[in-house]
């Protein structure tokens, strides 16, 4: 049985008693290159993917990637959330050094629903 990202992270934030808000007004208060720290750090990208992370999202929604890639990939390497494996799965994200792919990049991405800030919501 499968549960999408999304799903988890809300689940996860209820159990603890916590809202998104919370977590990310708290997450907010890093500087932009603390921020560009992190981000390398979870996810093998190069700085002109890093660049275009940066133009296309927000920093709320990139602390929204960085919270959903520690909780539930990286420090979690099992894949799953109370018994059920977490879509997208663990080994289509993750590459062998250990970090998010580029490929798994897209498909968190997708699976929190984050859009570029360009992006219209009308479909």
């Amino acid at each position: 049985m499968y549960i999408t990202l999304r799903e988890a992270l809300k689940d996860f934030l209820k159990e603890h008693d916590l809202t998104l808000d919370e977590v990310l007004d708290l997450m907010d208060e890093e500087d932009r290159d603390s921020l560009r720290a992190s981000l390398l750090k979870r996810i093998s990208i190069t700085e002109k993917e890093l660049r275009a992370l940066e133009q296309n999202y927000t920093a709320r929604q990139l602390n929204l990637l960085i919270l959903a890639i520690q909780i539930f990939y990286l420090s979690n390497p099992s894949g799953l959330y109370k018994g059920r494996l977490i879509w997208p799965l663990r080994d289509e994200v993750v590459g062998e050094d250990g970090r998010i792919s580029s490929q798994g990049l897209r498909l968190i991405l997708k699976s929190l629903g984050l859009r570029p800030r360009w992006a219209t919501t009308a479909l």
